[in-house]
């Protein structure tokens, strides 16, 4: 052991003695009042300390009374355990449909999208402009997207793809995505999973919104209709042999209502 540290150690041997003497007497007086009031929670134990004119923080209350072993301190919350990323070879059958929000700093403070796209057509069935995320947004979201897949003629079951977010973990959007089809949990990095997704909203920042001058949560609601155009109707995209998806997704359907 170092010499300096034997000797910092010893001329703090006073002051250490000290602070060890106060903490007891704390201790002893919180003791008393607390065995006096057995039912009594700290806050309650603290306005009697104040009557007595003794200045003690709650904090410091509830610390000792969880080492003197008098009130112990509330266990922790549990989370509820996020479920289990599916592979994709136990994805069930179904039309994939992936939804997600992304986040926005605004000068008048911060605002997430919701994006549902179509993955086989790659069209952006819906979006919602939000201050902060909940599961009834997410919900209604989901419901609005499905609604224009079945508008454009495609009625088989949906399988929704999402992260473990919280608002789409809930009981409520769980219950919708039972009664459109079935929920998965993907990865980023899975083939086929949210990064197709995650793609759109890089190409909605860098290619749409760090290219206006938006001030409000207003201007970004505003201007979605024209991104909406922009990508369904106009963006050519690779992945569909350099169609648009406005089009492939009608296609489909046309050809689906043929057979």
């Amino acid at each position: 052991m170092p010499y300096w540290r034997l000797r910092d150690h010893q001329h703090s041997a006073q002051a250490r003695c000290a602070r060890q003497q106060k903490r007891d007497e704390l201790h002893e007086k919180i003791r008393q009042v607390a065995l006096h009031h057995p039912t009594a929670g700290y806050r309650l134990l603290y306005q009697q300390l104040k009557a007595q004119g003794e200045e003690i923080g709650l904090h410091k209350i509830r610390v000792a009374l969880g080492e003197l072993h008098l009130h112990p301190p509330l266990p922790r919350k549990t989370r509820k355990p996020s479920p289990k990323v599916s592979a994709p070879q136990d994805w069930p059958e179904g039309r994939r449909v992936q939804i997600d929000a992304t986040r926005l700093s605004l000068p008048d403070g911060v605002c997430w999208i919701y994006f549902v796209l179509d993955v086989t057509s790659r069209v952006v069935l819906t979006s919602r402009v939000v201050r902060s995320l909940s599961m009834h947004l997410a919900t209604l979201t989901l419901d609005e997207a499905v609604a224009v897949l079945r508008a454009q003629g495609h009625h088989e079951r949906v399988l929704v793809q999402s992260d473990g977010g919280s608002d789409f973990t809930s009981d409520l959007f769980q219950q919708a995505c039972s009664t459109y089809g079935r929920w998965v949990r993907c990865k980023v990095s899975q083939p086929g999973g949210t990064g197709i997704l995650e793609r759109l909203n890089r190409t909605y920042k860098y290619q749409f919104a760090f290219r206006q001058d938006w001030h409000s949560m207003a201007d970004v609601r505003a201007a979605m209709p024209d991104f909406h155009r922009w990508y369904n109707h106009e963006r050519r995209h690779s992945a569909l042999g350099y169609a648009t998806p406005w089009s492939t997704l009608t296609s489909s359907a046309n050809a689906r209502n043929a057979a």
